[in-house]
């Protein structure tokens, strides 16, 4: 009997070698090929005369099959010509193909079977005009042995799929159409807890998957897909929604109370003023804090806008009270980073941080003195990488969890954090900008503080597409002027598989050319740490004019003297990363200036850098971004235990988020536990979907 949880290999025609094709693909069970959804569709509804066809430029035409001409070209190729009629005109239907000189194989043998003189062709391609007659470039074909025969796979709307090798279009149509008839009714459905609501279609899940597969129209699909999407986000939001009850549903131990002895004492010791949005993001921490749930709340802000000074407040009112707080980052860098940033911000008050990494804990004296400073609460604030949540590490009152680039870690890391404490309050930081739509899925049920504003006396960063020479010859102006430059490299070392210039062989290239008066510094990833912060170091007490580097300086770096920043290779880099190379500078009163380097000049590339060159605003930025990238890759979500929507489309579907949240809260609302028969579907909906979470959502 045939399930869900069916292997494909137990339908007929699906031997071992097609299951690992399809495996390919990430059809592996009967669920998996139900959700394999079409990545575009063919629009054959409207079959138009060969006359029209020579002004479109994708086609669906009809017509009367003639003679056939075959020739072969140098290297190999084959083109077979086969004349089409029909009233109006004639045109030729070609078909490519390859195959070795001298070999007696007939490469178009089934074609020709199909397209015999006087049979009728159905043909859907690119229409190619040339000096004399026209040709369509056949994507796909039918042929029927009488003019007025119906065509199974025309007149219709045509679903086109992903592929793999060894798996074709008409395979993967007629496999999906036979596991479509046996098992489409099975498909678990919740679109009886969702009211309908104007502009939003609600279909059972099972006929919206067969209209996603085969519509009726392009409308029609769009309809079903948008149908699918809503119990996609339904199923999502209520278990965020599920999260958030139980993460909230006991009161915290640690208490807190603005005591000012280490607050008051920071605070003067700055050099600046705290922003409007610095502000307001301290008020939103410090009345999370003094609640009696715990804290469980992003702040986001744009590159510069001052975050580890916000976190910086949140972890001094913890530490005041007699508690101890931690900063974890997902790489060693930018624990070290924030290291040196975090203890020259208390060099005038009497904390110390300690640095924990793999690196630190190799030392057996260093790691037991830390140790024990953790067990006995005489180390107050800890910042370092995932090495902070190993078990051996034992905290006597730890209060305060913050994450730094939160988006880089896994949901199974977030909470090994979490078992570190009995219900700490959490602060999550992110300096990539996250489009709204994300941000109410990735974030559906937590708060989230936004800073936009860039600390007084700040001119925003000029940013050009330019060339080698212009932009090292406006870089040796700011060097003159007392400046220092940032020179960003894709690679450590030469590649011989890529034609991509090194950080390594152009620091020597340039120390000897262009660069040859000022002193440089060269820093990558497979340097030591001790060698890193030596090179930081040095670059910030201005003993290197030039700091020749890779992406390890897109976050954590504050060098308020560097103002120009030269990016080779810029179209091997997305977007919000290079929006992050580009906040290392304009850390001053100083107009700063960034010049990327391109080398490869396709459409998407041309794309990212205009808007690039055109926009300073991070939240912007990542909009477009999302539209361009996806949200898997613009925020690592494939990658940290986020689910992959079938239908769902974060960019087009924000009425759909944002009704489905309501529905979610009035579901978990009524029904905290989902113990309501009624809930049942939706109850098991969310213990599959998120197996791995479950005891974070606990609904049994």
């Amino acid at each position: 009997m045939l399930n869900l949880e069916s292997k494909v290999q137990c339908l007929e025609g699906i031997g071992y070698k097609r299951a690992q094709m399809l495996a390919r693909l990430a059809i592996e069970t009967i669920e998996d090929a139900l959700t394999f959804f079409p990545s575009q569709y063919q629009d054959r509804t409207r079959v138009i005369s060969l006359k029209e066809a020579y002004e479109q430029s994708q086609s669906c035409i009809f017509g009367k099959v003639g003679k056939a001409y075959e020739r072969m070209l140098p290297q190999g190729l084959c083109i077979l010509d086969i004349e089409i009629f029909d009233k109006t005109s004639m045109i030729y239907a070609r078909f490519f193909r390859r195959k070795k000189m001298y070999s007696g194989i007939d490469v178009f043998a089934h074609i020709k079977n199909d397209f015999k003189c006087g049979v009728f062709a159905y043909i859907y391609g690119e229409t190619k005009i040339g000096s004399g007659l026209g040709s369509i470039i056949v994507n796909d074909y039918e042929t029927v042995n009488n003019e007025n025969d119906k065509p199974l796979f025309f007149n219709k709307v045509i679903p086109v799929y992903p592929t793999t090798e060894g798996i074709n279009q008409k395979f993967i149509r007629g496999t999906l159409k036979d596991i479509l008839e046996l098992t489409c009714g099975l498909y678990p459905d919740v679109s009886n807890l969702i009211p309908d609501c104007k502009g939003i279609y609600k279909l059972n899940s099972s006929f919206a998957i067969q209209k996603i597969h085969y519509p009726n129209s392009l409308v029609d699909a769009e309809n079903a897909r948008r149908a699918f999407a809503l119990q996609e986000f339904f199923v999502l939001e209520s278990a965020l929604f599920l999260w958030r009850n139980n993460f909230r549903k006991n009161y915290k131990v640690q208490k807190y109370e603005v005591k000012k002895t280490l607050l008051t004492a920071f605070k003067n010791s700055l050099k600046f003023k705290f922003t409007k949005d610095q502000k307001k993001a301290i008020n939103d921490i410090f009345s999370d804090m003094k609640s009696v749930y715990p804290m469980n709340r992003i702040l986001m802000g744009d590159v510069g806008s001052g975050k580890t000074v916000v976190a910086l407040s949140a972890i001094l009112l913890a530490v005041e009270n007699g508690y101890q707080a931690i900063i974890i980052t997902p790489t060693e860098i930018l624990a070290e980073q924030h290291y040196i940033t975090i203890s020259n911000m208390l060099s005038g008050i009497d904390i110390k941080p300690v640095l924990v990494t793999s690196s630190t804990l190799k030392k057996k004296r260093e790691r037991e003195r830390m140790l024990a400073g953790f067990r006995n609460n005489d180390i107050k604030i800890a910042i370092g990488t995932h090495s902070l949540i190993e078990d051996r590490i034992k905290f006597k009152k730890l209060s305060l969890i913050v994450v730094d680039e939160q988006h880089r870690f896994g949901v199974t890391q977030k909470f090994a954090a979490l078992d570190k404490a009995q219900s700490p309050d959490i602060l999550m930081m992110s300096a990539t900008p996250i489009p709204r739509s994300l941000s109410m899925t990735v974030y559906g049920e937590i708060d989230i503080t936004t800073m936009v504003h860039s600390p007084p006396g700040r001119i925003p960063v000029k940013t050009y597409s330019s060339s080698e020479q212009v932009a090292y010859t406006n870089a040796i102006k700011e060097l003159k002027n007392g400046n220092q430059v940032y020179i960003v490299y894709p690679l450590i070392v030469e590649s011989e598989k890529l034609a991509l210039k090194s950080v390594v062989q152009d620091s020597e290239k340039l120390s000897q050319t262009w660069f040859k008066d000022f002193k440089i510094g060269l820093l990558h990833s497979k340097m030591m740490p001790s060698e890193k912060n030596e090179i930081l170091l040095k670059f910030k007490n201005k003993e290197f004019n030039v700091l020749m580097s890779t992406t390890i300086i897109e976050v954590g770096m504050d060098i308020p003297n560097a103002t120009v920043m030269i990016i080779q290779h810029a179209e091997r880099f997305g977007l919000s990363e290079l929006h992050q190379l580009r906040g290392r500078i304009g850390r001053s009163s100083k107009q700063s200036y960034v010049y990327l380097i391109v080398t490869s000049r396709s459409e998407n590339t041309c794309k990212r850098i205009s808007i690039l060159t055109s926009v300073n605003n991070g939240f912007e930025i990542a909009e477009k971004d999302l539209k361009m990238r996806g949200p898997g890759e613009l925020m690592g979500t494939t990658q940290h235990g986020f689910p992959k929507f079938k239908a769902g489309d974060l960019v087009k579907d924000i009425d759909i988020i944002e009704f489905a949240k309501n529905c979610a809260v009035k579901t978990i609302e009524d029904d905290p536990s989902l113990s309501k028969d009624k809930n049942s579907v939706l109850k098991e909906l969310i213990q599959k979907r998120f197996s791995d979470k479950t005891k974070f959502i606990n609904i049994g």
